[in-house]
């Protein structure tokens, strides 16, 4: 495929859907539509396959500043929030990582 969109339940049982190898052509868009933590098994697995991965955080911000136009009829900017929230989700990734890094030693 040249785009797969990953909108199963296995990312939030830190899972990867049942995908044979050769799922995706190299250079394909992988897109999770979990964010953080639940995300990074799909995208690693997506990443070994040559795809290029995304997460869900940015859908989240698109979906929220559509929802802000439609009751308000303003629409807003979405790339300063996005970078912050990927700030913030990045930060708090990184700490689950070294926490898990820690009682695994």
């Amino acid at each position: 495929f040249d785009v797969l969109v990953n909108a199963t339940a296995a990312s939030m049982q830190a899972a990867v859907p049942a995908l044979p190898a050769g799922t995706l052509k190299p250079g394909a868009l992988a897109l999770d539509m979990t964010y953080g933590a639940a995300a990074l098994p799909f995208l690693a697995w997506a990443r070994a396959q040559g795809a290029v991965a995304r997460d869900g955080l940015g859908m989240l911000v698109e979906q929220a500043a559509e929802a802000y136009f439609a009751w308000l009829g303003v629409r807003p900017g979405t790339f300063q929030v996005l970078t912050e929230l990927r700030r913030e989700v990045d930060a708090h990734v990184n700490a689950q990582v070294a926490a898990a890094a820690r009682t695994a030693t």
